[in-house]
């Protein structure tokens, strides 16, 4: 190559160098100045939807029908918006059990049997995270259910309701179940 052709080369080689190094550098700083969220973090799933009211008092509810939406349940989600909540749907009643694996906020769990409320467990909270998982929260049904309600912790007490309240689950937007 003559000298003069690769002290052109060489220079816009560098100046292409620094473009790039620059271009990287931006987009980097984008990318930690804004952490893209996983959709299941801020966008609730595609799931089937209800209602369950509880003592006069309406929640629309997502529905956790199969093994699969029931073992996910509400976690790694930051939060429930206000007047709903997640309805899990077995299809006979049974004792179940809880865990807050993944959970990022505190929950009411409704254990729901016969259209009544058969006990509750309020305000429990998830673990700290990197908590070992012989910590992690659980809890069970004082007996057979065949709802198990989450709202956002509080929400019995908001609403004054507790054991024997009236439930009535509606699934598919026609008729109620109990």
């Amino acid at each position: 190559m003559h000298p003069r052709l690769f002290r052109h080369a060489r220079a816009f080689h560098g100046q292409s160098m620094l473009a790039s190094v620059a271009l990287l550098g931006a987009l980097g700083f984008s990318l930690l100045a804004s952490p893209v969220q996983p959709p299941w973090r801020t966008d609730p799933p595609d799931r089937e939807r209800g209602s369950v009211t509880v003592g006069g008092v309406e929640l629309d509810v997502e529905l956790a029908v199969t093994p699969r939406e029931q073992q996910r349940g509400l976690g790694y989600r930051d939060a429930l918006a206000p007047g709903t909540g997640m309805l899990f749907v077995y299809e006979e009643p049974e004792t179940k059990g809880f865990w807050m694996k993944g959970m990022r906020f505190c929950l009411d769990i409704i254990w729901i049997n016969e259209g009544r409320i058969v006990g509750a467990e309020e305000a429990i909270c998830p673990a700290k995270a990197g908590a070992p998982e012989e910590d992690i929260p659980r809890t069970k049904s004082p007996g057979p259910v065949q709802y198990v309600l989450e709202v956002p912790a509080g929400w019995l007490e908001e609403n004054g309701l507790g054991s024997g309240a009236p439930v009535t689950v509606d699934l598919d937007g026609g008729a109620a179940a109990d």
